[in-house]
């Protein structure tokens, strides 16, 4: 007797194959190759610099925003009802006072928020007067960075913002010298205020605007 008739015969009728996984032509690929040759070109263009690059963007919601930032209007859908109302009728105050309003930024998540402090801060003290040869790859990687969220040497983001908790907008408002509503003189500010808003600090930060703290109780 051989060992092999001790064993009981499968034949191919009495088994079930699993197919086996069908991949395109370009599936495992060319993603995560491309990734990674683009991570293997940026290591090597900045071997020579001292000065360590970005934080990768990881929170999914922050690399929306970054990657929309330039297509996308503000998000309004992220500010509180109160914080929406009144920039709504500051804005029909602004306009109704021959002012024009241009909104700029809204609600942003707290990892975009630090991702725009990172760039601020990395651009601002490290490689914005940096010539070292090695370093012009990420200065001019930086640079571009900081003008594309249209940032300001003297206007520092702050880590954490109120603009994270849907209580701020940032618009550009200009307003003509004699500027009236319902026949009395007004000022950007004096409207911001009629509207339930103000200007922390209207010469650092001009266009950021914030909820009064007596409308936040109020809606609460």
């Amino acid at each position: 007797m051989h060992a092999a008739d001790g064993l009981p015969s499968v034949t191919a009728a009495g088994m079930e194959e699993e197919p086996l996984p069908i991949f395109s032509d370009h599936a495992v690929g060319r993603e995560i190759l491309d990734a990674e040759l683009r991570a293997v070109r940026r290591a090597g263009m900045l071997a020579g610099c001292k000065v360590a690059p970005l934080p990768e963007i990881e929170n999914p919601e922050a690399l929306t925003f970054e990657n929309n930032a330039e297509s996308v209007p503000a998000d309004l859908e992220g500010l509180t009802p109160d914080t929406a109302q009144a920039l709504d009728i500051f804005r029909e105050m602004v306009t109704s006072s021959g002012g024009t309003f241009e909104l700029k930024s809204a609600y942003r998540p707290p990892a975009y928020q630090a991702h725009l402090h990172d760039v601020w801060a990395k651009w601002t003290k490290e490689l914005r007067n940096n010539r070292t040869a090695g370093c012009q790859a990420l200065r001019e990687e930086v640079g571009a960075e900081f003008r594309r969220h249209q940032l300001l040497v003297r206007q520092q983001p702050v880590p954490a913002s109120d603009h994270a908790l849907g209580l701020a907008f940032d618009a550009a408002v200009a307003m003509p010298r004699a500027a009236r509503l319902n026949r009395k003189r007004v000022t950007v500010d004096k409207l911001a205020t009629l509207a339930g808003i103000r200007r922390p600090n209207s010469r650092r930060d001009p266009v950021h605007f914030i909820l009064l703290p007596q409308h936040l109780a109020l809606g609460d």
